[in-house]
């Protein structure tokens, strides 16, 4: 009962003007929520030009501003409202938070925005670009603005940033000691910026890992390797082994060597040159002016052909088709002029004087066996011989 009494001299105790007061208040937060996606999409169009609407409503931008406006709405609302002394400077240092929040992450959005946007470039156009420069500016400026926004959040509400420091002087050493692989890896992440040994695009041999590189950040780098995986490589392992980039070179070579039997006639071998000088003459992925082809060397079980070209196909995929074609032409030209390819073999060789010494011995010791088993038997047929029986 007392409740109830205490209620309805509140009630009694409200003035029309602070009933006023609320309802515009609320009208106004009313207000910056129904204009607030329409304010925050022609904002972020600015930056966002090529992207659709659809994209531009997905975007972080797009969600912060829209965020941003409705707090402002609520802020505008409480300051219509009277509220108390420690309410008001409770939400004027909010704001100030709020104000403080939403620069770091807008300023964060466009640089993640426009690296997502280099990055379908890329995977679109078929570009070799690298947005390794974006990537590593979005993530040093997101760590930097956001600690400054935590210093300035503490600071705001009035918080000794010196004392907090000292306090967590030890927990700030077990940290700096776990952060030293990451900081590491952004080290080497901006080694490979400023070293440039490769970029998106490029085909790479890392010790024992091949492919094409996806994507590089600013902890590591991105592999497809020829299975079609995407393998993760940490940026301190690049810069710290060997790496062989097949990008950037200009042209490949492909080898061959043939081996005739040596019973191929002089004329047929001359025939299968000049047929495949020809043929490749007319390839256009191959340098004219490298072709080389000769009789290496005879050796003891065929006469060796080498085969030297230089090509211009350098992406390592179209090598192999490259590579498949020609070995192809080469069997082609072959078969069609009945060449048969050696393979290897054994000669052995049997000395007929050793043999014939041999089966001498042989014959001989069989000989002797047989004497000695006829002397045996006569021995032993003289044992057994019974005795006469004299009547």
């Amino acid at each position: 009962m007392n409740k109830i009494e205490e209620f309805i001299n509140i009630i009694k105790n409200i003035e029309i003007s602070q009933i006023t007061n609320l309802v515009i208040g609320i009208f106004i937060v009313i207000v910056f929520i129904l204009l607030g996606p329409l304010f925050s999409y022609g904002v972020v169009k600015i930056f966002l030009r090529k992207q659709s609407r659809e994209e531009i409503k997905e975007s972080n931008i797009y969600k912060t501003i829209k965020l941003f406006l409705s707090l402002t709405g609520v802020y505008v609302a409480s300051k219509i409202i009277e509220l108390q002394k420690f309410q008001n400077e409770f939400m004027d240092k909010s704001f100030v938070v709020v104000i403080i929040w939403t620069l770091a992450r807008v300023v964060v959005n466009i640089f993640e925005a426009r690296a997502l946007f280099i990055h379908k470039s890329n995977q679109k156009e078929e570009i070799k670009k690298n947005a390794f420069f974006t990537s590593v500016t979005s993530n040093i400026l997101k760590i930097i603005l956001y600690i400054i926004a935590v210093y300035l959040t503490l600071k705001e509400f009035g918080y000794d940033i010196g004392g907090l420091a000292t306090g967590l002087g030890l927990t700030g050493a077990v940290v700096a000691l776990a952060a030293q692989d990451f900081i590491k890896q952004i080290i080497s992440g901006l080694s490979i910026f400023t070293d440039k040994p490769f970029e998106v695009g490029d085909w790479i041999d890392i010790e024992e890992i091949s492919g094409t590189v996806e994507d590089i950040t600013i902890k590591s780098t991105k592999v497809k390797t020829i299975e079609d995986t995407v393998v993760t490589v940490p940026n301190d392992l690049i810069t710290s082994t060997k790496v062989i980039n097949w990008g950037k070179i200009k042209k490949r070579v492909f080898r061959a060597n043939l081996k005739f039997s040596l019973e191929t006639e002089e004329s047929t071998i001359e025939k299968v040159i000049n047929r495949i000088k020809f043929i490749l003459r007319y390839n256009e992925d191959i340098i004219k002016e490298s072709i080389n082809i000769q009789v290496l060397k005879i050796e003891n079980d065929a006469i060796n052909i080498d085969i030297y070209v230089e090509t211009t196909v350098t992406n390592y995929m179209k090598y192999r088709d490259f590579c498949n074609k020609i070995n192809l032409t080469i069997l082609n030209i072959l078969e069609t002029q009945g060449v048969n390819l050696a393979y290897p073999g054994r000669n052995i060789y049997i000395k007929e004087n050793s043999m014939i010494s041999e089966n001498a011995k042989f014959e001989e010791k069989n000989s002797l066996d047989q004497k000695e088993s006829k002397s045996s038997n006569k021995e032993e047929s003289k044992k057994v011989r019974p005795a006469k029986i004299i009547k």
